[in-house]
């Protein structure tokens, strides 16, 4: 507030001086000037080029693939709550074509994981998707202790490959 020095009136003036206002506002604009491209980061990346004739998959690594499959028909009961420990008795899957019971399953991935090396022990899970999470699970860890902790696990979205004869790994 400023007093008023000029003739007329006397007392307080109540205007508002803008003056501060305006030099702070500009300051702060120059810092946001500065400091703006200062604060822009990127990253370099390479995007890879579209290949016309795309590599045909390795036969060998075809065979090497172990598909899960698990469904309502053949491990009837885990597409309902499970209310007991354990899975229902009869209950079975399928590794790749062959199917096996889940009795037997531990034994049956060690058989299939004992001489592949650690990078190689992957397993594809195709369950179909009205199965229990909690059912689905426990087949899982039944794989997962015959096959060893170094075992890791892929999803297949296609339900139609847990339905079917286990896929095909030819």
């Amino acid at each position: 507030m400023g007093m008023d020095v000029g003739g007329g009136k006397k007392g307080v003036k109540s205007d508002i001086n803008i003056t501060p206002l305006v030099d702070v506002v500009l300051v702060l604009l120059i810092i946001f000037m500065v400091v703006t491209p200062l604060a822009q980061r990127g990253y370099d990346l390479e995007v890879p080029r579209e290949e016309v004739n795309p590599i045909p998959p390795n036969p060998d690594d075809i065979a090497k693939q172990v598909i899960l499959s698990i469904n309502a028909e053949e491990c009837n009961g885990i597409a309902t709550q499970l209310t007991q420990p354990g899975l229902p008795p009869g209950c079975t899957v399928r590794l790749n074509k062959d199917v096996v019971r889940i009795e037997e399953l531990a034994r049956k991935m060690d058989e299939v994981f004992r001489t592949r090396k650690k990078a190689d022990k992957v397993v594809f899970l195709a369950a179909e998707e009205k199965l229990n999470y909690e059912g689905v699970m426990r087949i899982l860890d039944i794989a997962k202790n015959g096959a060893g902790e170094d075992l890791k696990v892929a999803l297949v979205k296609d339900s139609g490959i847990a339905h079917s004869a286990g896929g095909s790994t030819e």
